[in-house]
């Protein structure tokens, strides 16, 4: 969402939902400042950017579970599964540094029961053959990858509804139109 060009339809379809009825969660918050800090060195303008529109985004009144032990006992489980390594190490071989938060995310969803909205469900699939996930939503998809064990009332997706709340949620329009926010897609 907080792309200079977000996927069309989804700012509206967020607000339709509702802040007060979506949350963001430690690990989301660490992987937005860790892509933040990580382009520190080559683009700080844009590093800036992204820690601006993060402090906005936590100034908002999205709720904010909490970082329990019990979210650190689920965590600590998941980081034990050989089949998940590949989320909690970095792979032999591998380019880039990227360390991936879709564990902890998983776990906090656990605890507080609460369905993950992602457009990026591959890894919470797998996730959820290990550790039973609350839900896994697509929303530009409009799909439940994992149907939720409680009703969960959402609004139609409409790729096409004009975002008449340019201001109602923080996005990086500061920024090129060429940019991305790389860290990760997800959304609780």
């Amino acid at each position: 969402m907080g792309r200079v060009k977000p996927p069309p339809g989804l700012r509206p379809w967020l607000l339709r939902v509702g802040i007060h009825r979506l949350a963001l969660c430690y690990p989301i918050i660490a992987e937005l400042l860790r892509g933040a800090h990580l382009r520190v060195k080559d683009d700080p303008q844009k590093a800036l950017f992204i820690t601006n529109w993060v402090d906005e985004l936590i100034s908002m009144a999205f709720p904010f579970p909490e970082m329990t032990a019990e979210v650190a006992t689920v965590y600590a489980g998941m980081t034990s599964v050989p089949a998940l390594r590949h989320m909690w190490t970095v792979q032999h071989g591998q380019k880039s540094n990227r360390l991936g938060h879709d564990l902890m995310i998983s776990a906090v969803a656990i605890v507080h029961r609460m369905p993950i909205l992602t457009a990026n469900v591959d890894d919470f699939v797998e996730i959820n053959k290990h550790f039973p996930l609350p839900g896994i939503y697509h929303p530009m998809e409009a799909q439940w990858y994992l149907e939720p064990g409680f009703d969960i009332p959402l609004p139609y997706f409409d790729p096409s509804e004009p975002n008449p709340h340019d201001k109602a949620l923080p996005k990086l329009d500061t920024l090129s139109a060429h940019s991305s926010l790389e860290p990760g897609n997800d959304l609780q």
